[in-house]
């Protein structure tokens, strides 16, 4: 099909068009959001790449020197593990009892940066300094 008054179609021999397909945007560093010292949420998208995402259940860990949280998937929900919930566009873990045992007072809802620690094998979550309020710029 071509199109009268510029003479290009709908397809045309020649040109290499690649299709762009929607990607986590990776420029903006991943966060986690954490409610009043009681819930961490993560999007599907943060999720994924923190390696939770279809997991049902984690062991957590607390550094306090550093103040990172670490988050360990695991397949089997068993003592001393906590429940990850999912939606179609989150990923979250309640935990009050973790904040508690280890002090850490977060009031509201904060922002953190957050990756993947391929030695250690786990999430992490850097509690030391919130994210600015609002969206990440880009987003």
């Amino acid at each position: 099909m071509t199109d009268s008054k510029t003479g290009m179609g709908e397809e045309r021999i020649g040109m290499s068009f690649e299709k762009w397909e929607p990607q986590p945007d990776t420029s903006v560093p991943a966060s986690a959001t954490i409610v009043q010292s009681r819930l961490i949420r993560l999007t599907s998208d943060v999720a994924s790449v923190l390696r939770l995402r279809g997991r049902t259940s984690a062991h957590l860990f607390y550094d306090r020197k550093r103040k990172l949280i670490g988050i360990r998937p695991s397949d089997k929900m068993e003592e001393g593990t906590a429940k990850i919930r999912q939606s179609d566009k989150s990923t979250s873990i309640h935990i009050p009892t973790f904040f508690r045992h280890y002090e850490i007072e977060i009031p509201g809802i904060k922002r953190f940066q957050c990756w993947y620690d391929e030695k250690e094998r786990m999430a992490m979550i850097d509690i030391s300094r919130p994210s600015p309020r609002g969206r990440p710029a880009g987003t």
